[in-house]
């Protein structure tokens, strides 16, 4: 029997990725990475076991490393360090419109940051004071 234990989702325009935390007969824990491409209707999945999964992060790591010399790269995507600023901005009071602007990102983009690390996507404007219409109305006068 398959359950999952934890989800995450990362979405870009074309493809979206979902990686789950599997547990099969109570026995073995999988890493299952589910890709789907929206524009075909196609989906793919990867299946790693725990005994090559270090090897496997090693490897994508190293490969990272790489691709971030690119500066175009870095234009497109963020690091963990830059995503852990996000969070921090965002619980301070910076709205997303504001985030974007600053890290030159789509909203899109920060909110699906702030959903993956469970934070909660609240309005950040505050409320009118309800007194502010009767209390500063102007009487007309009468003629």
């Amino acid at each position: 029997m398959k359950t999952i234990l934890e989800t995450t989702q990362l979405n870009l325009k074309t493809t979206s990725y979902i990686i789950d935390l599997v547990r099969y007969n109570e026995d073995l824990i999988t890493v299952e990475i589910i890709q789907n491409n929206n524009s075909e209707n196609h989906q793919c999945s990867v299946k790693i076991i725990p005994s090559i999964l270090s090897e496997f992060i090693n490897v994508l790591q190293s490969y990272h490393a790489k691709v971030m010399i690119n500066d175009e790269y870095q234009r497109k995507h963020l690091s963990d360090l830059d995503k852990q600023k996000i969070q921090n901005r965002y619980l301070k009071g910076v709205s997303i419109k504001d985030l974007a602007l600053q890290f030159e990102q789509t909203t899109e983009l920060i909110e699906m940051i702030l959903r993956n690390s469970e934070i909660e996507i609240v309005d950040n404007t505050p409320p009118k004071p309800v007194y502010w219409k009767t209390k500063y109305n102007r009487k007309k006068r009468k003629r």
